[in-house]
This record gives C-alpha cells, structure tokens and sequence, in this order.
C-alpha cells in the first residue's frame, strides 16, 4: 500500500469500526485490527507471511510520535500530532499548529540542516508550501496547507532502497 494512502484508509477503517469496539479480521494481505478507545482510534495491519505490519493511530485531541520515529527529523514545538502512521521504515505524521506556512517553512528547512539533512526544496505557493530533503538513503516531505486557524503539516518518512 502506497504510504500517502495510509492516513485516508486508516479514517475510513476507523469510521467502520464503530466507538469503544475492537474489529479483527483477515485479509490476503494479512490480519487486520481496528480498535476505538475514547477519541482515540487505531489500526493494526499484520503483514503477510512475517512482512512489514502497518499500524495507524488517530485521535484530534492528540497521539504520541511512532516509538521509532527519526531523532533526526524534528517537530515543531507545541504541534499537536493528530494522526500518526508506520509501515516498516515508512513514517506519517499529521501534525496540527499555529504559525504560518512561511514559519514552517523556515523552521523545517533550517532544522532538517542542522540535523545533517540535505534540503533540496523549499517551496512557499502562499497558502501551501513543500520542505523536501535527503539524507543518507532517507527521504523526508513535509507539507504544509492552511487549516482555519491552524496550519497541518504532514512528515513523511521514506528509507529508499540501496543503489
């Protein structure tokens, strides 16, 4: 499954499963577990035969970063992360803040260098904008669009095949 795609098909999965349930099932991709607990509401993947396992947790009120998410990859401070997504080294992070989309900008492209990260866009259309940058055989995306009185940002996380 293509990683932009995890964050709509874990709201579509969570909206079927239904609040305060836990829904398992099995696919030809694998076994499948949504579960809804309070506000928030996740989604487990197992993957077939012993491969990467998707996992997707959301909740508007907030969740906590995937526990191996990049040390090198930084969020804003005060961002409230509101979905986050893991398939093998494939991180998403949704985040919500207030701020504007140049301060994003700003802020991504002068950290991700800090933090050793070669940033090869930097891209402000007004009311969206696009931080990309390499490191190693990493990639990371950040997208900003503008959200009435918050801006969300979206990390993704890519570990690219040896050449």
């Amino acid at each position: 499954m293509s990683p932009k795609f995890l964050i709509p098909v874990a709201a579509l999965l969570l909206v079927t499963a239904g609040c305060g349930k836990k829904t398992s099932q099995k696919t030809s991709a694998g076994g499948v577990t949504m579960e809804q607990k309070g506000d928030v509401a996740t989604v487990e993947v197992k993957g077939k035969d012993g491969g990467p396992g998707m996992k997707i947790v959301a909740s508007e009120k907030g969740v906590p970063l995937p526990e191996n998410f990049p040390k090198d990859v930084p969020v804003i401070k005060d961002a409230l992360v509101i979905a986050a997504s893991t398939l093998g080294e494939i991180f998403q992070v949704k985040t919500n803040f207030k701020g504007s989309i140049q301060e994003g900008l700003k802020f991504y492209a002068e950290k991700l260098k800090g933090e050793g990260w070669d940033v090869t866009v930097a891209l402000d259309q007004g009311d969206s904008g696009v931080v990309s940058a390499k490191k190693d055989k990493r990639e990371c995306a950040v997208m900003f669009s503008k959200e009435d009185d918050k801006l969300s940002t979206a990390l993704i996380m890519t570990t690219v095949p040896g050449k």
